[in-house]
């Protein structure tokens, strides 16, 4: 069986066509929630504060469940015991000062010049 040039470039074009698309829809794939990914840590800020400073570095980048009080609150996030910046990927109105709450969110660091630590991607916990 003896195929043609011409039939030979219309099945290497095939080929480089799906291998693209298999490789468009593979990288571009959304991220995945923070709903879904596994918790590193439940407890209150203050426990976690501690674990913190023991060493940050085991815990960036990983999801924690957090309980502490809401003492300010802006825009873009609340902050939990004047200790821990929580910020959020969609707009919370109904959050309000002195409310006990339990956040989930993905730590990123700590900020040494207002002396907390950070949370983005924050949900509140039912």
């Amino acid at each position: 069986m003896n195929l043609s040039k011409k039939n030979k470039f219309i099945v290497f074009l095939l080929a480089i066509c799906c291998s693209g698309y298999v490789s468009y829809t593979y990288l571009m794939k959304p991220p995945a929630g923070i709903q879904s990914k596994q918790v590193a840590f439940t407890g209150t800020t203050t426990a976690f504060i501690t674990k913190v400073q023991e060493n940050a570095t085991d815990w960036l980048n990983r999801v924690v469940v957090l309980e502490g009080v809401v003492t300010s609150k802006d825009e873009n996030g609340i902050t939990l015991n004047n200790q821990v910046y929580c910020q959020f990927s969609v707009t919370q109105k109904i959050v309000v000062a002195q409310q006990t709450l339990k956040i989930k969110g993905r730590f990123i660091g700590y900020d040494d010049l207002l002396n907390e630590l950070k949370l983005d991607q924050c949900i509140i916990q039912k």
